[in-house]
């Protein structure tokens, strides 16, 4: 019976791993660095796996300074300004210490926030000074370390080739939210909130890393102020994140008005910071006089695309020219959002909501190695939370209207699936530009030479490879077109018949669409695109309508209906048709006050 327990207690260990894990303190940070998440506790740090197995544990003393060094193999860490030292760690077992220092003010005092990362062969970092007193009235708030034993004055040195490696500010409270690393070309970004006696506001710190010298990255610094937003002002940065681009950098930050009464306190808001030029009063490099007078221009956003009473948190991947964002809430909830090439955003989906409502940390990390999963803090609970729940659609129709990029349909097993996971089918996905776009469109045009009419009927829809493809229209149990006057060519469907089948009443058709074993079935009602009139007193609106609602083409100059001049996408009423020529028309929005759809 014993050994019976014992073999139990071992699987317990060493096979049981799961989406959650719980610890024995709040977490403070989580970092991911060689395919490993670290984890930070007050007390402890644990090196995990990606699937939530903790491989180490190292007990800890007030560490504030997280920092993976994969090039090197190894784990930074730092504490508190009241614990003065830094620590190597072998990033493959914790438990290893390669190098160790005291007595060196690296960390922030144990409430403030910081931010750290590696450029290049130093470690930046910034934080609000823990000294009260200023010097000249300047504070530090930047500084560049060395990362190797190797480099001039040795590892963990901020002594550059005639001064200090040092970023000053007049400005005495700041708080660092986060920053990172651009390899190519070589750029790194800092992102603080400031605030004096006149006002809040949001600073982003630029400097050109790939220069060799210290104080040449230093003096390189340019800054501006991030604006946010035109509805009101929301001058508190909360999360922040860098959407992969191969042009330019586009960047996404949660802005608060401080306000969680207010149902839009926060917005999500797109910004291009490529070209970061001039310099924000009170910042300035080590001993520069004056220290940062105001130039430049202020950053406005590219759009906003999301508003919330409590975002918390934001991460992004992009899908070709989709990009998807998730955001973590205050209230427990992580929301997946689509983006077309526009920023126009799609439908928020709930993916996870806390029971109990505890908020999503701000910092948040895919899985490092295939991007299907996204780890989320909870307090004392770290998670990991599948972000293409591709397999709950079960047929194409459904897993085409998630409008989802990162899901397709793959044709030969009949699943609703990530590309990866389809090596060897036709993989069916939703295209670009089409957010808003519905499955089918439709458009019907004469023919000048013949007396037929041409039905074009489109997909929303591309593919890998070549699908088995095939279109059917009939009108009653009667084939309308068939032989030469059908064809159907990947994703679109041509079928043409007599005029003399469009009576005035109009022609009800089933349009069949087989894609693979799929099948599904569309009807639509066709009519003479030359007798649609409308004799109302909103004429030039209800008929403009009824004529897109046709597939026909609407004249806005000459206000008629026509046949369609080809093949091409179906126009969108809101689009073709001018809104402010109706009379006596009325659109109402009703805000959903439920939340999200999970």
């Amino acid at each position: 019976m014993g050994r019976y327990l014992l073999g139990i207690l071992v699987l317990l260990k060493y096979c049981i791993c799961g989406d959650v894990q719980d610890f024995d303190g709040d977490i403070k940070d989580f970092v991911v660095g060689n395919s490993k998440l670290f984890v930070l506790t007050d007390h402890r740090l644990h090196q995990m796996r990606r699937d939530l197995y903790e491989e180490k544990r190292k007990d800890i003393t007030r560490v504030n300074i997280l920092v993976p060094f994969d090039a090197n193999g190894t784990l930074i860490m730092c504490g508190t300004f009241e614990d003065v030292y830094c620590e190597v760690l072998d990033i493959n077992d914790i438990t290893n210490s390669v190098y160790y220092e005291s007595n060196i003010l690296v960390g922030p005092r144990q409430k403030d926030k910081s931010v750290a990362f590696i450029a290049g062969r130093f470690l930046l970092f910034g934080k609000k000074d823990g000294d009260a007193t200023a010097q000249g009235n300047r504070y530090s708030v930047v500084s560049l370390w060395n990362t190797l034993q190797s480099q001039q004055g040795g590892i963990f040195s901020r002594i550059a080739e005639v001064s200090y490696a040092i970023i000053q500010s007049t400005v005495r409270d700041v708080v660092f939210v986060d920053g990172f690393q651009r390899v190519s070309p070589s750029e790194s970004y800092f992102f603080l909130n400031t605030e004096t006696d006149n006002e809040r506001k949001v600073v982003v710190l630029w400097m050109n890393s790939a220069k060799e010298k210290k104080m040449d990255i230093i003096k390189s610094l340019q800054s501006a102020t991030i604006r946010c937003c035109s509805d009101k002002v929301r001058p508190v940065l909360v999360a922040c994140t860098v959407i992969p681009s191969v042009n330019g950098v586009i960047w996404a930050g949660v802005f608060s008005a401080q306000n969680q009464q207010d149902p839009e306190n926060s917005a999500l808001a797109l910004y291009d910071i490529s070209n970061v030029q001039g310099r924000v009063k009170g910042f300035c490099a080590y001993d520069e006089n004056p220290c940062g007078s105001e130039s430049g221009r202020e950053l406005q956003p590219l759009s906003v695309v999301f508003k919330y009473s409590s975002m918390s948190a934001v991460a992004a991947v992009r899908i070709g020219s989709w990009i998807v964002l998730f955001i973590g809430t205050s209230d427990g909830q992580l929301i997946k959002l689509m983006l077309d090439d526009k920023f126009t955003p799609g439908c928020p989906i709930v993916l996870y909501k806390s029971d109990d409502e505890r908020a999503v940390l701000p910092r948040m990390h895919f899985d490092p190695v295939d991007f299907k999963h996204i780890y989320i803090a909870l307090k004392k609970q770290l998670r990991r939370v599948s972000v293409v729940p591709c397999a709950k659609y079960r047929i194409l129709k459904d897993c085409r209207a998630a409008v989802d990029p990162l899901c397709g349909w793959c044709v030969n097993t009949l699943r609703c699936s990530t590309q990866d996971e389809c090596s060897k089918s036709s993989w069916v996905s939703t295209p670009k530009n089409s957010l808003q776009e519905m499955l089918f469109s439709f458009q019907v045009g004469a023919e000048k030479s013949s007396s037929k009419i041409t039905l074009h009927l489109s997909l929303s829809l591309e593919s890998t490879g070549n699908p088995t493809f095939s279109c059917t229209f009939t009108t009653g149990s009667v084939k309308l077109c068939d032989g030469s006057d059908l064809n159907a060519i990947f994703p679109n469907c041509y079928c043409s018949f007599s005029d003399q089948l469009l009576s005035t009443g109009g022609l009800k058709i089933s349009a069949e669409v087989a894609l693979g074993d799929q099948k599904f079935t569309e009807r639509l009602e066709l009519k003479n695109c030359l007798n649609i009139k409308d004799n109302s007193s909103s004429a030039s609106y209800t008929q403009c309508v009824q004529c897109i609602s046709a597939g026909c083409h609407w004249s806005s100059s000459s206000q008629r209906c026509d046949w369609a001049n080809g093949p091409g996408p179906q126009l969108k009423i809101q689009d073709a048709c001018d809104v402010n020529v109706k009379t006596n028309y009325e659109v109402s929005v009703i805000p959903n006050t439920e939340g999200f759809a999970l």
